[in-house]
């Protein structure tokens, strides 16, 4: 690898599994110093090992606990360079069925998280740095059945902007919006039976689902030196699927 991320130091939310394991397994081969986070203490310090690196047990949705990783960060690492929201998950419903403790759980993960770990991860970002928001084309795009987490990354994409405009000069705020990645999160949902992978392969024209390393290239450029420019820019790695 090429070093891009030398000497940078990097947090990763949901970083156990599916995307955020690709994406610091990415960073680390760039020479990132990387902190994975997960609510899950067994799988997280799995990937920990796994990728040699500092894993941090965190529930993104927590204010409380969420500040107090922000005040040990502090003391132990002092000025973060990257931060990556991943962590997130979905509860498929629709408006009639939905609950609310679904629309609060995924609210809660996927939307307020970002805000909580920016918000509290900022005072202690060296100026230059980069947010990394990973929303999903159904931020842009809905889709049946999924009501709670469509309104979720819609959210995600929005606050992506809101914070660039905000931070402007400072830190840099992109977002990605990946289609359907082949993650353990999709293997929960065809372990229902209720959806098949062809289904899955074929929501992407290009006839497949994407792979976490494609989606941490992405990420790597948008976090790396190479993109100064980039701040509040929404892209899509999605196989075709925003195109038509």
């Amino acid at each position: 690898m090429s070093g891009l991320l030398d000497g940078k130091v990097a947090i990763i939310t949901g970083g156990s599994k599916g995307i955020g394991f690709g994406i610091a397994e990415r960073f680390c081969k760039e020479g990132a110093q990387i902190i994975i986070c997960s609510r899950n203490d067994s799988e997280l310090s799995k990937a920990a090992s796994r990728l040699g690196c500092e894993s941090h047990q965190l529930d993104v949705s927590d204010s409380r606990v969420v500040r107090s990783m922000a005040v040990w960060f502090s003391k132990e690492h002092g000025k973060l360079d990257i931060l990556v929201n991943n962590a997130g998950l979905i509860r498929p419903g629709t408006i009639k069925s939905t609950t609310e403790e679904d629309w609060d759980l995924q609210i809660d993960v996927n939307l307020k998280g970002p805000f909580l770990m920016s918000n509290a991860f900022l005072p202690h970002m060296n100026e230059g740095s980069s947010i990394l928001n990973i929303a999903s084309t159904v931020g842009l795009r809905a889709m049946r059945g999924a009501v709670a987490y469509c309104a979720s990354k819609g959210g995600v994409v929005n606050l992506t902007r809101a914070m660039a405009l905000d931070l402007a000069g400072k830190i840099r705020v992109n977002c990605i919006c990946p289609a359907v990645v082949d993650t353990p999160m999709i293997a929960e949902r065809l372990s229902t039976g209720r959806v098949t992978r062809q289904d899955f392969d074929e929501v992407q024209p290009i006839g497949r689902m994407g792979k976490p390393e494609e989606i941490a290239a992405m990420a790597l450029h948008l976090c790396g030196p190479e993109s100064e420019w980039t701040t509040g820019s929404i892209i899509t790695v999605d196989g075709g699927q925003t195109a038509g």
